[in-house]
């Protein structure tokens, strides 16, 4: 699970304190939800043209799979200084970077402010924004990967979908659920966009903070703060 990638202000997913780990998505709905700040119907808010997809097509499936190729690395977890141990997180970069797209999360975050910068500054926030969240995925991979999912539905609207699910865990000795639903986006393959965990929703919490900065400061200021964040030896994943 994915929350306070950037954590430039306060945790934004209580929820986070449960131990569980899946694919973030990590990071499913129809149309992005409206941010707290109100901001709505940006183009960003509108998938990217690739066809409709396949009537027999399932973004449960694909999640699932994507889920299951990541379990069998946090399952043997090796030490992060090690070879063995770069080599994994290399690898899981890797899985996640196939199902979360991180293009779409960045577009649909900044919303109408996506539309006036230059393909140069998108490339360069997109790049920063992944930088962030692989790290902050890494951090979350710490700790006793032990959970379950369970998959209940997916809803299928044109383009998007959105799929339920319910991860189990244990936390300080209690056992714990959390409703988890995953926004995805067909372009080619199902691709994941957003996630709410207990109707936090990460892509709302990233646009609400993204929007307050920019129009305070600027969209360079944000995107320094951003990889001012990076550069914190202090808070890099381990």
């Amino acid at each position: 699970m994915l929350f306070g990638v950037l954590a430039l202000g306060p945790a934004t997913a209580g929820a986070a304190k449960a131990k569980g780990k899946t694919a973030a998505g990590g990071a499913g709905g129809a149309a992005a939800a409206p941010s707290s700040s109100g901001e709505t119907g940006s183009s960003a808010d509108a998938p990217a043209a690739a066809g409709a997809p396949p009537a027999d097509s399932s973004p449960k499936a694909d999640l699932k799979k994507s889920n299951e190729a990541l379990d069998k690395f946090l399952k043997k977890q090796k030490p992060g200084w090690s070879p063995e141990g770069e080599a994994q997180k290399q690898e899981i970069r890797k899985i996640v970077g196939s199902f979360l797209d991180y293009g779409e999360l960045a577009k649909r975050a900044l919303a109408k402010h996506w539309d006036g910068l230059t393909p140069s500054q998108r490339t360069e926030f997109v790049n920063t924004l992944r930088d962030l969240v692989e790290r902050s995925y890494l951090r979350q991979l710490r700790g006793d990967p032990n959970y379950t999912m369970t998959y209940e539905k997916e809803e299928k609207q044109g383009q998007e979908a959105a799929v339920f699910s319910t991860l189990h865990t244990t936390s300080r000795g209690k056992k714990v659920e959390l409703s988890i639903e995953y926004k995805m986006v067909w372009k080619k393959k199902w691709l994941v966009y957003d996630v709410v965990t207990d109707e936090q929703s990460m892509l709302e919490n990233y646009r609400a903070e993204f929007n307050k900065i920019i129009n305070k400061e600027s969209f360079d200021a944000l995107l320094k703060r951003m990889k001012s964040k990076l550069a914190d030896k202090d808070d890099k994943a381990e």
